[in-house]
């Protein structure tokens, strides 16, 4: 089944040069759209003197840290090879052959998506489609099987709500309190000047 929808999928590579080359961008770039994102929700916190949006930034890249530590340990544990390992697949751009299951690639975007929920639920949501369109091109060149993909989201999910439980609010705490001393610090190095 797996090896089907992966298929159906990558089948459609070489069909259409802009639509490869647009799955190719998504695939490969589309990720530092999600990074820029989160500097410039942190700078525009900076900027209006808004310290909860910096505090969704760290909590958000915290969250991203954690699942993507998860994702390598889950590679390393149950390690799944890269459908271009041993098939014939539609390569669109060449990869190392480290572990397909669960990708990095939508565990990376969805954590940002779902991070983000607290600073805007629309901004997330449309990260979140994006996302998806990250995990669909990740099969259409060739790099990973749709349950790599699903297994990144729900990896995302399930940790998610266990880092709502609890640890969110420390983190967040955490990084107010650091803010802070930093901040008196940087004003007293000021006044001594």
């Amino acid at each position: 089944m797996n090896d089907a929808i992966f298929r159906l999928i990558n089948n459609l590579a070489y069909k259409n040069i802009f639509v490869d080359q647009l799955m190719i961008f998504i695939s490969k770039d589309l990720w530092y759209f999600y990074i820029a994102i989160v500097v410039l929700i942190f700078i525009t916190g900076l900027i209006i003197k808004q310290s909860s949006y910096r505090k969704i930034v760290f909590s958000t890249l915290v969250f991203v840290m954690i699942n993507l530590f998860l994702s390598f340990l889950i590679g390393n544990i149950y390690f799944v090879e890269r459908p271009f390992v041993h098939n014939k697949v539609n390569l669109l751009y060449p990869h190392v052959a480290d572990a397909s299951f669960p990708s990095d690639h939508a565990t990376g975007t969805m954590s940002i998506a779902v991070g983000l929920a607290k600073y805007n639920k629309l901004l997330s949501i449309l990260l979140m489609i994006t996302s998806f369109l990250v995990g669909i091109s990740r099969v259409y060149v060739g790099h990973h099987y749709l349950l790599d993909i699903l297994g990144a989201y729900v990896l995302v999910f399930a940790t998610s709500f266990v880092y709502k439980l609890g640890l969110r609010d420390k983190v967040e705490n955490l990084y107010e309190t650091v803010e802070k001393k930093l901040f008196y610090k940087l004003i007293n190095i000021k006044d001594k000047c």
